[in-house]
């Protein structure tokens, strides 16, 4: 799996785990909700910026969201 992937998956299952929408995430990282669809479905490569703003929204460590998913 390429590490856009793995990123994308892990910010899902984070904001899963947070029991936020996409909505409410991309208002936290102020980014928009596409963005944020683009980025969990792995169509998106993101900047090191865009990965602090989701980390410091979602309350993780930016090395969080490069882990693989939890089994």
């Amino acid at each position: 799996m390429r590490l856009v992937e793995v990123f994308g998956r892990r910010v899902r299952e984070v904001r899963h785990d947070r029991g936020w929408t996409q909505e409410q995430l991309a208002f936290e990282a102020g980014v928009k909700r596409a963005y944020i669809s683009e980025v969990e479905n792995g169509q998106r490569n993101v900047s090191l910026d865009v990965v602090d703003k989701l980390a410091n929204a979602l309350d993780v460590s930016p090395d969080i969201l490069m882990l693989p998913l939890k089994q």
